[in-house]
C-alpha cells in the first residue's frame, strides 16, 4: 500500500472546509407582517438574514411567520443595542420600528 502524500491530504481537507463554509446566507422562508396602530400593513416575504427592514414608528404588531428567529428594534435602522428576539410563528406588540432575520 502506498502512502498518500501529505500535500494531497492537505488540499483535500482545505477543499472540504471551503465547501462547508461557502454556503451563502439564504432567506428566512415565510413572511413577516407588520401592523401599525393606525391600520397600515407591511408584508416582507422571505426576509434576507441581517438586512434591516423598516416598519412603522409608534405602536405596532409584528408577526413572524418565517421558519427562523427575527430581532425587532425600537429604532428605524436596526442599530440600537436594545432588541427583542421573536421566534418562528410568534407575535410581539410594542414600539418596534424595524427588524431583521437572524436565520
Amino acid at each position: 500500500m502506498r502512502p498518500i502524500p501529505t500535500a494531497l491530504l492537505a488540499t483535500a481537507a482545505a477543499g472540504a472546509l471551503a465547501l462547508s463554509i461557502a454556503d451563502p446566507a439564504s432567506a428566512a422562508s415565510g413572511f413577516v407582517r407588520i401592523h401599525s396602530a393606525s391600520g397600515q400593513v407591511k408584508t416582507i416575504n422571505d426576509p434576507q438574514p441581517h438586512v434591516c427592514h423598516q416598519g412603522f414608528t409608534g405602536q405596532s404588531t409584528i408577526i413572524n411567520q418565517t421558519e427562523g428567529t427575527i430581532l425587532v428594534f425600537p429604532d428605524q435602522n436596526c442599530r440600537t443595542k436594545v432588541f427583542i428576539p421573536v421566534p418562528s410563528h410568534e407575535t410581539v406588540h410594542g414600539r418596534y420600528a424595524s427588524f431583521f432575520a437572524v436565520d
